[in-house]
């Protein structure tokens, strides 16, 4: 098993953080709602305002970002008990050894001092990644059709929930 360390990012990892976001804008387009040619010109305090708008992980191994997650709470009274994970990506390299559940349990775990339940959107073809949030124990409450257009294509959307209690 890989030695990998899962931190929270700060300002001070504004650089990983970019590369490990261009990384997989890059490597994994369909995924994401930006593209990296919209994000690779855009200045540091782009990134920096991500990092400050939400709780960044970052899975490292021998000191280099090879994962992300992002969790952000809602901020409004009534909607508070909610977060939402969004960029989950693993460098292609490391996939299939357990990084993406590590990340994760890393998640569930500091949200369940914030928050009652999770919430995502994963592109309803992605089996792998559906089969593997199910595992966590997030379940599908919906679909939105035509979430994403890139191009002239539309992705549709899973929604899925799971309660952190």
């Amino acid at each position: 098993m890989l030695n990998i360390e899962i931190k929270i990012l700060s300002v001070n990892e504004l650089n990983d953080f970019r590369t490990i976001r261009l990384s997989a804008l890059e490597k994994s387009p369909r995924m994401f709602g930006s593209t990296y040619v919209a994000e690779v010109a855009k200045p540091p305090i782009f990134f920096e305002n991500c990092l400050s708008s939400s709780t960044v992980f970052g899975a490292y191994h021998k000191n280099k970002i090879i994962g992300l997650a992002t969790f952000t709470q809602e901020t409004g009274i009534k909607f508070s008990h909610k977060a939402y994970l969004s960029s989950v990506f693993i460098e292609p390299e490391f996939r299939e050894k357990g990084i993406a559940s590590q990340l994760l349990r890393e998640v569930v775990e500091y949200s369940k001092k914030y928050v009652e339940q999770i919430l995502l959107t994963v592109a309803d073809d992605n089996k792998p990644a559906i089969n593997f949030y199910k595992n966590f124990g997030f379940q599908a409450y919906g679909l939105e059709p035509m979430a994403l257009k890139d191009n002239e294509e539309y992705i549709d959307e899973i929604l899925m929930k799971c309660f952190v209690l």
